[in-house]
């Protein structure tokens, strides 16, 4: 005989299931508005185009930023920028890739922007759902990407810091305030306020203004 007291209840594991389930289709909606692009045959954009230039420096640098930029201001060139987190992402992307399939550079540059995109409402959920409750999560995760004028800054091609600065956004908002609401806790806390440092300093790495969320948290 089945022991049906022990079997899962029903009605606690279906609204997982439809949290789960909507927050995939999000994600799905998300990376295929952003798909009509991805045949371009390179990069689109000047910007995107100099992420790529210098991922493709990293790359060839044994995964090593460069200490000069020699293209920029020609002849004499300057320093490297020391924000070189999102061109370092991509080149960590096509070396991750190309242990597994065969990819290019380029075609890995092309999909970061749907990569990000895909990733970005994670931690867009979790902080609507932190604020309110599922439902919550959700809207903000739908919201985080299909607002229209991030959907224009981040189709396939488009490798820009756009779709980075949405993503830590959330990401390091999120980490920031589950720090400060599970202090309490004293010792268990530190996991959150480790992750709320490396997510604020891979923000600032990635962009120049990484750290206005923290600046604001402070204020």
């Amino acid at each position: 005989m089945v022991n049906l007291s022990n079997m899962p209840n029903i009605r606690k594991i279906l609204p997982t299931f439809f949290t789960l389930g909507a927050l995939f289709s999000i994600i799905v909606l998300g990376v295929y508005i952003r798909s009509s692009t991805l045949s371009s045959p390179t990069v689109l954009d000047y910007d995107p185009w100099w992420f790529f230039r210098h991922a493709k420096e990293i790359v060839e640098n044994n995964m090593k930023i460069p200490d000069w930029d020699i293209l920029s201001y020609y002849p004499p060139g300057r320093a490297y920028a020391i924000y070189q987190g999102w061109s370092f992402t991509i080149a960590l992307m096509y070396k991750i890739a190309s242990n597994f399939i065969d990819i290019s550079l380029m075609e890995i540059a092309k999909l970061s922007p749907l990569i990000m995109v895909a990733l970005t409402p994670i931690p867009a959920f979790l902080l609507g759902r932190l604020l309110s409750n599922n439902i919550g999560g959700l809207f903000t995760a739908l919201f985080s990407v299909i607002a229209p004028t991030f959907i224009g800054v981040s189709m396939a091609g488009y490798a820009d810091t756009d779709v980075v600065v949405v993503f830590y956004t959330f990401l390091s908002i999120l980490s920031i305030m589950a720090a400060i609401k599970y202090s309490k806790y004293k010792l268990r806390s530190i996991p959150f306020y480790i992750i709320a440092v490396a997510s604020v300093l891979l923000f600032a790495f990635n962009w120049s203004a990484g750290w206005l969320p923290l600046l604001l948290f402070a204020g």
